[in-house]
């Protein structure tokens, strides 16, 4: 015998559960159907069937601490230093300097406005090969502006504006502008380069 379709033997705790149960999972479907992402000042974006587990696994992995901060802007320091071959600042071979801001099998490329590749070289060698070619290590000294460092999932992005001045001039001429773009990665306790790229103003000459 049963009262109500519920059987005599089920207590009332039984039926609360069951009506808890229910009605949590009615909820939850709403919310995943319904929920509401605001963006902005007063606008409204309805995202339908977006679980917010999906948008939390977005988000970045890797945060950067002042320290990492200041490790990655001392890099791209060692990086020009090195690149406009000046070993009196820092000892040792310019050359090998400069490849040692990369990861030992990482590239670096100069592309031009238009996406046509310049130079690019991957791996240590590579990269020491291609410093032996630059003409004007000796009288070039590069500016970088509005560096821009980010987290991200494989540890920071970067970038900033550069312009390269012949100093062998007087007064010194701009002889290349660009763009640089980063993928830097954390080795230990140091920043290096994955992957940095210099992409030249459509105007700029490659040498």
């Amino acid at each position: 015998m049963s009262i109500l379709g519920i059987p005599q033997s089920s207590s009332k705790k039984d039926v609360i559960h069951q009506d808890f149960d229910n009605q949590n999972k009615r909820q939850q479907k709403v919310t995943r159907r319904r929920m509401l992402l605001i963006v902005g000042s007063g606008s409204v974006l309805i995202l339908g069937g977006i679980h917010p587990r999906k948008i939390f696994a977005q988000t970045p992995k890797v945060l950067l601490s002042s320290k990492d901060i200041l490790a990655i802007q001392a890099l791209n320091a060692r990086h020009f230093y090195a690149l406009d071959g000046l070993s009196n600042l820092i000892p040792g071979d310019p050359g090998t300097n400069w490849a040692a801001t990369f990861t030992p099998d990482r590239t670096f490329s100069i592309v031009r406005a238009n996406g046509d590749v310049v130079i690019k070289a991957t791996g240590t060698q590579e990269l020491l090969r291609v410093y032996k070619t630059f003409p004007d290590v000796q009288t070039t000294r590069h500016w970088i502006n509005d560096l821009i460092i980010e987290p991200n999932t494989q540890g920071a992005k970067g970038g900033c504006y550069i312009i390269a001045m012949n100093i062998k001039n007087d007064p010194a001429a701009v002889i290349r502008t660009g763009v640089y773009k980063d993928q830097i990665i954390k080795i230990g306790r140091n920043w290096k380069f994955k992957s940095r790229t210099l992409i030249l103003d459509p105007n700029s000459p490659a040498g």
